[in-house]
């Protein structure tokens, strides 16, 4: 077992851990007449399943990440056609989508602006684990 964990790899696993976590936080907080509530990711009437799926988002994500390095899963090679990078990035930028277009429905609470910074991490995670770390990657053509 490798115990050097790349940047990336820390980023997606934090990154879906807090996202998990932000869903059971008030997302939104709704008040009338001297009365509050707090509406968080589970409640359906609230936001439909977007709440939910990114709960799943942040537990596939993180947990398949910390479970290929630490449990010693072997994941398949690839999945529809893409590679296991570019399906963090796929997943993560849905869950970004949702928390940047749940932004604009109103009073926002502590767990959508978590969830919003995890999500964004999680997105920068995936593009970092896209670029090869040593720099060796395929040199472009040039005209000389």
């Amino acid at each position: 077992m490798d115990n050097d964990l790349e940047p990336s790899t820390i980023m997606l696993i934090a990154g879906g851990a807090v996202l998990f976590i932000s869903t059971f936080l008030d997302w939104f907080s709704i008040g009338e007449g001297g009365f509050s509530y707090g509406a968080n990711a589970w409640e359906v009437n609230a936001f439909g399943f977007l709440g939910i799926f990114c709960a799943a988002i942040g537990v596939v994500v993180g947990g398949g990440v910390a479970a290929s390095n630490f449990g010693n899963v072997s994941m398949p090679d690839r999945m529809l056609g893409f590679n296991h990078d570019q399906v963090h990035l796929i997943l993560s930028s849905f869950a970004l989508l949702v928390t940047v277009g749940l932004l604009f429905r109103g009073d926002v609470g502590i767990g959508l602006i978590l969830g919003l910074l995890a999500s964004g991490v999680m997105v920068a995670g995936s593009f970092m684990a896209m670029k090869p770390a040593d720099g060796d990657g395929e040199t472009p053509p040039t005209e000389f």
